[in-house]
C-alpha cells in the first residue's frame, strides 16, 4: 500500500526571499525561491527520488496544479493526503530545472499574505510575518508511494503539494511516514485511504453508549456492509 512520504530537501538557508511591486501604485507581492525537489541525492532521511521518477511526478504537477492555479502548500505537514485550503499559505508559480544540474528543481512561490492591501490567509500572513521580521522558513514535499527495502522511492509516488516548515532543524520534519495510514490511487487519479481505514475512521466516529441500541447495530451493520462493498 501507498504510505505518506513528507521529506525536507533543502535547508532554510537556500531560501530567497523577494518583495515585488511591478508599480509603485500595486499591491506588494511576497515571494519565496529556492530548490524546491532534489533526486539522485540522499536526503536527511537517507530516502532517495530518482530523476527518471521525478521528471514525471513533477511534469504531472506542473499540468494539473500550477498551472491550473492549485500549486497549494500548507503551513507545516499535517497527516493528509490533502491539502486543507484553511491551512494554505503559499501558491506555487513556477516549477522548473535548475540549468546547472537538472537534478534540482527550483520553485517560486507567492506567501498568501495581506500585503499591499490584498486579504491573505491565516497561514500566509503567518509566513509573511516571519520573513518580515528575518525569520527563516524552508520548503518540504508531501506526497504518497511505496520505498522500497533500499530506501528509494518508487516509481508510483506522486507527489501532493509543497509546504512551508519554519522548524529550522533539517531533520524534524524527515521522519514522515505516516505507517497508520495506507492509501491509493484510483482511476482518475485521485489519491484515496483505503478501505479499511475509511472503516476505522467510521467506527471510531460511532458514539460509545449508542452501540448497544437497535440504532447503534443498524448504523454499525450499515458500516461493515460498506466496507465489504468496497474490497
Amino acid at each position: 500500500m501507498l504510505k505518506l512520504i513528507t521529506d525536507e530537501h533543502i535547508t532554510v538557508n537556500d531560501i530567497e526571499y523577494i518583495t515585488e511591486q511591478t508599480n509603485p501604485n500595486s499591491p506588494k507581492f511576497i515571494k519565496i525561491k529556492g530548490p524546491y525537489i532534489v533526486a539522485e541525492k540522499r536526503n536527511a532521511n537517507r530516502r532517495l527520488y530518482k530523476k527518471t521518477l521525478m521528471e514525471n511526478v513533477i511534469k504531472d504537477y506542473v499540468d494539473n496544479k500550477i498551472s491550473c492555479g492549485r500549486g497549494y502548500g500548507e503551513l507545516n505537514h499535517p497527516p493528509s493526503s490533502e491539502v486543507n485550503m484553511d491551512r494554505a499559505c503559499h501558491i506555487i508559480q513556477n516549477l522548473t530545472p535548475y540549468s546547472s544540474d537538472n537534478n534540482i528543481w527550483i520553485g517560486e512561490s507567492v506567501i498568501l499574505s495581506s500585503s499591499g492591501g490584498r486579504i491573505g490567509t491565516p497561514c500566509g500572513d503567518i509566513v509573511a510575518s516571519i520573513i518580515q521580521h528575518g525569520g527563516k522558513v524552508g520548503v518540504s514535499t508531501r506526497g504518497v508511494g511505496e520505498i522500497n527495502e533500499d530506501n528509494i522511492v518508487e516509481k508510483d509516488y506522486k507527489l501532493i503539494c509543497v509546504d512551508v516548515v519554519t522548524e529550522p532543524s533539517i531533520g524534524d520534519f524527515c521522519d514522515g511516514i505516516l505507517e497508520s495510514k495506507n492509501f491509493m490511487i484510483n482511476t482518475h487519479g485521485d489519491i484515496i485511504e483505503t478501505a479499511y481505514n475509511t472503516l476505522d475512521k467510521k467506527l471510531r466516529n460511532i458514539p460509545t453508549g449508542s452501540v448497544l441500541t437497535t440504532e447503534g447495530k443498524q448504523h454499525m451493520y450499515k458500516i461493515l456492509k460498506e466496507f465489504i462493498n468496497s474490497i
